[in-house]
């Protein structure tokens, strides 16, 4: 048996998320040995001589200067499941920290696909861009990965079954920063603004509590309404989100900083990371190697 099969989605899995616009858990690290890489890599990024940006509140892309995340966006546990979706050919575009304090708020109801979500001076720009048609093969996922527990009573992640086959929010439009108010769960944003239906309750849905231990991780499509629960425990949730796409997408054609949260950073140092196949189109730049000179690896 190849690694593939061993690795890969099953048939059963692919439908699901077909289906439902998600799949998962999965192991990928012991519960012991999780929390152990996330200290490994909080060492490796406080250290950083090499930091893609200054930002510590837009914390985007730390697998480009921390050795032990630029291993993990590449892990083979995680790209096989990816390319029974995707296909051979796949490129790691973005990583995110989502760290949730206790007493923090949930995070509210969304739902991307080309990632315009921002201040009003970025938001018409769309960080990814479809060259491609059909639906063949998914051409956009994200992979969280949860280095403590993530479970109902510490915010784990919240899925709307479905909610992929249709626009529920307009993503195009703008959105301005808040932080004291209350309705602005997104981050510091209302994301109901966005909504299409004034009306329409994502709360009343049926909704599925993604409850995962350390070292686990869960595949899905950022079109999929999603969101996540108030840390209600007295321990921070700590999740790390890769965002991988096929190659005939175009990342940041058009934008050339980052204006979010409150911050702005340059985005001269971007590059994706080819964790799979190849890339015959050449739209992006691509990094082979971190930005301390360690080679990504390639399954």
């Amino acid at each position: 048996m190849t690694d593939t099969d061993v690795l890969g989605l099953t048939d059963e899995e692919v439908e699901f998320f077909k289906e439902n616009g998600f799949v998962g858990p999965f192991d990928l690290y012991d519960p012991e040995e999780a929390p152990l890489l996330w200290n490994q890599a909080k060492i490796e990024m406080v250290l950083s001589g090499n930091k893609p940006h200054e930002s510590t509140i837009i914390n985007y892309d730390r697998h480009l200067d921390c050795d032990t995340l630029s291993a993990h966006v590449a892990r083979p546990e995680i790209v096989h499941r990816l390319r029974s979706l995707m296909g051979d050919d796949i490129l790691c575009w973005k990583s995110n920290i989502f760290k949730k304090e206790p007493g923090e708020a949930g995070t509210g109801w969304h739902q991307v696909e080309t990632f315009v979500v921002g201040d009003t001076t970025t938001a018409s720009s769309p960080s990814l861009k479809y060259t491609e048609a059909g639906d063949e093969v998914t051409q956009e996922i994200t992979v969280w990965t949860a280095f403590s527990e993530a479970q109902i009573e510490n915010a784990c992640m919240r899925f709307l079954p479905g909610s992929h086959k249709r626009w529920h929010y307009d993503e195009s439009k703008t959105l301005t920063r808040n932080v004291e108010s209350k309705t602005h769960d997104f981050f510091g944003y209302d994301y109901s603004e966005l909504k299409l239906d004034d009306d329409w309750d994502p709360d009343a849905e049926r909704i599925v509590d993604m409850e995962m231990t350390a070292g686990q991780f869960v595949i899905f499509v950022a079109k999929c309404v999603h969101g996540s629960r108030p840390n209600l425990s007295d321990q921070p949730r700590l999740g790390f989100a890769s965002r991988y796409v096929v190659p005939s997408v175009k990342v940041y054609e058009d934008v050339d900083q980052l204006s979010e949260f409150g911050d702005t950073i340059s985005l001269d140092y971007h590059g994706c990371v080819l964790v799979s196949g190849e890339d015959n189109f050449g739209h992006n730049r691509l990094h082979d190697k971190n930005l301390n000179g360690r080679e990504f690896e390639k399954c």
